[in-house]
């Protein structure tokens, strides 16, 4: 059984960038790795590639929470990056996140923003923020959920990138916002995101179903989502539920693990 690697933070007021020695604790660790940038999870001692982030919306609705950090010498000098949204916002209705909700998340950093999840799978380009002098990077944006705000977990998708040549962008990583569910359901919630639309969990991708053998229950299963046009079905991670989806994962299968 896999195990939820999630990132459970106080909610603080964090509007500046800091340069440290070490990554803080619970924020999303950043590297450089074969010149494309790579999501971690840091427990404090650790840091670990990982693709699944959590936070939780306070009495105003946004949180500061999680933040990016890095270790000097991480990026070039000076070297900006930036975020994109890949699609629209996902909420939990219980069983996955295929639900679009009238709820936006909108993303901003002092001045810059607020830049809003699109309505629709259409990426949105976000706004870019400088890595310091000698090549930290350090930021809590401020996400916030628009109005109406009802109790959920909200799914968001991103990308990181650089203006930098030498540095490349990342694989596309999520983070679940909780909004004043009960800490049970909200755990489902991610749990079935890491197993489902996230690629952390995945020791295979042809295991669709996750059930750690390859058969002809995963085929049904991608089938389903697939003909559902849901998300978890954009198997190549383009933002789109196609052909070229149905192919790539029918190639995984045949491959077997």
């Amino acid at each position: 059984m896999r195990h939820i690697r999630s990132v459970w933070l106080l909610t603080i007021s964090l509007a500046a960038c800091a340069a440290v020695a070490q990554p803080h604790g619970g924020d999303i660790v950043l590297t450089v790795t074969d010149g494309h940038i790579v999501t971690n999870a840091y427990d404090g001692a650790a840091t670990e590639p990982w693709c699944l982030f959590t936070g939780a919306f306070g009495g105003t609705n946004q949180t500061n929470n999680p933040g990016f950090d890095s270790v000097a010498g991480t990026f070039p000098a000076n070297a900006e990056v930036g975020f994109t949204i890949r699609r629209a916002v996902r909420k939990w209705d219980g069983s996955g996140f295929s639900t679009i909700p009238p709820e936006r998340i909108a993303v901003s950093w002092g001045p810059l923003g607020p830049v809003e999840s699109p309505a629709t799978d259409v990426p949105v380009q976000g706004f870019t923020l400088a890595a310091s002098s000698n090549g930290s990077f350090h930021y809590h944006y401020t996400f916030r959920l628009t109005a109406p705000a009802t109790a959920g977990a909200y799914l968001l998708e991103l990308e990181l990138w650089s203006s930098h040549g030498a540095v490349g962008p990342s694989e596309p990583f999520w983070m679940v916002f909780n909004k004043d569910l009960p800490d049970a359901e909200f755990e489902q919630a991610v749990n079935w995101a890491i197993e489902n639309v996230s690629s952390c969990g995945a020791g295979c991708p042809a295991d669709f179903n996750g059930d750690t053998v390859v058969n002809t229950l995963d085929f049904v299963a991608f089938l389903n989502a697939f003909v559902a046009g849901d998300a978890a079905a954009d198997f190549n991670g383009d933002t789109a539920v196609n052909t070229l989806d149905f192919v790539a994962f029918l190639n995984a299968f045949v491959a077997g693990c």
